[in-house]
């Protein structure tokens, strides 16, 4: 009897199972998105809306200047990830965390939020792994979320032991005690080093980091940008699998009050290996950011009209008027009126089209919302006004 002859499909097939290897069209690149608190930024990070946010099983970095919502953007993923019922734990290196701030803004459930304080870089990394594989002993599929607030703080091994110095001290005190003099790039070339180690244990082991950056000017630069990102150096651009660039452009008052209640936020995706780079949102002064705050967390609904817009679910018909396109309207005629200083959506055409953000009905999306309805009422509210924030590293920028 004549030997069958193999197709193309058992070659290939072989070949993975031999060397350890897969057939790229039986995997699923992202295994799951973990969602961020905002359907724009879920856009941006992912191309999808409501069941869309960072991509798991990888490397993300949020950076941006201060006060710029950073560590509330991290609270927001570690609740995305409580709504997966995965591990969400937190890397403190700031010792900043408000459990208050986290359970009201952040909408945090405290009794399943693991928080831990490693003291240098090294032993952020060290923690990481150890923690990763800890859960994998006991739960393989859950997913796991790990935020690095913030890389930007932490120091290496030989900055630490400097504290152990007295006030008055030899070199042979500071040889036995420290060890080498400081070397140039030595934070940097540790969070490489760590972030080289981590990098296939997150993807062995279908963990995410989310790293928490700051942004720095450098001194002396005449040409280009003097922005830089103050830690991981050059390596964690290199491994981040996601970059978000985050800055307050206004600043939600409350006149009434006296008081500030919050930012309207600019982000602008620098990096994105999982969807079309260089998104942003908004993509114009006159146009609304992302409404955040303080005590009640970011808006879900703020940037979506822009977001839309750029995924070509909507269009505008005229000025203010704009009609969702098929098939996402099922075959119905849908216009609706906006202001893209607010970059909003009205409720009701969101109800009447959910597959617009990716809901299959309405329901999911009164679900979703409803851990944030304070923060929704206060950008509908007519009680509050936007004043101008400038980015503290805007004019350096401008320059160039």
């Amino acid at each position: 009897m004549a030997k069958k002859k193999k197709t193309d499909k058992d070659i290939f097939n072989e070949l993975a199972e031999e060397f350890g290897g897969e057939i790229v069209a039986d995997t699923n690149p992202v295994p799951y998105y973990i969602d961020t608190g905002n359907f724009a930024m879920n856009f941006v990070c992912s191309g999808k809306f409501i069941t869309g946010g960072i991509p798991g099983g990888r490397i993300i970095e949020f950076y941006g200047p201060p006060s710029s919502a950073k560590s509330l953007w991290g609270m927001s993923v570690l609740h995305g990830t409580q709504k997966l019922h995965g591990y969400a734990i937190l890397l403190d290196c700031e010792n900043a965390l408000n459990p208050e701030f986290a359970e009201r803004a952040g909408h945090i459930d405290l009794k399943r939020l693991v928080r831990y304080t490693p003291e240098t870089i090294e032993r952020c990394f060290r923690k990481m792994i150890a923690l990763i594989k800890k859960i994998r002993t006991v739960d393989k599929d859950s997913p796991i979320c790990i935020v690095y607030d913030s890389i930007t703080v932490s120091q290496c091994e030989r900055e630490l032991r400097e504290a152990d110095l007295p006030d008055e001290y030899t070199d042979a005190e500071y040889k036995k005690i420290v060890g080498a003099k400081e070397q140039p790039g030595e934070r940097a070339r540790q969070a490489g080093n760590g972030l080289r180690k981590l990098t296939p244990i997150l993807e062995k082991y279908n963990a995410t980091l989310f790293v928490i950056n700051q942004t720095r000017m450098q001194i002396g630069v005449l040409f280009g940008n003097p922005e830089i990102s103050g830690g991981g150096g050059k390596a964690l651009p290199f491994y981040a699998s996601l970059r978000i660039r985050t800055s307050a452009q206004k600043k939600i008052e409350m006149p009434k009050m006296k008081k500030a209640l919050g930012v309207n936020i600019k982000v602008a995706n620098k990096k994105n290996r999982s969807n079309t780079p260089f998104l942003e949102i908004p993509t114009s002064p006159s146009e609304g950011g992302i409404p955040l705050y303080f005590d009640r967390g970011i808006d879900p609904l703020g940037g979506l009209l822009v977001a839309l817009i750029q995924a070509g679910r909507i269009e505008a018909t005229g000025k203010g008027t704009y009609q969702v396109n098929q098939p996402w309207c099922g075959d119905k005629e849908v216009k609706f009126r906006a202001a893209l200083s607010k970059n909003m959506v009205p409720m009701e055409v969101l109800l009447e089209c959910p597959a617009i953000i990716d809901a299959e009905t309405p329901e999911q999306i009164q679900e979703y919302l409803v851990d944030f309805g304070e923060a929704i009422a206060l950008t509908e509210s007519d009680e509050t006004i936007e004043v101008d924030v400038e980015d503290e590293n805007a004019d350096f920028l401008k320059e160039r």
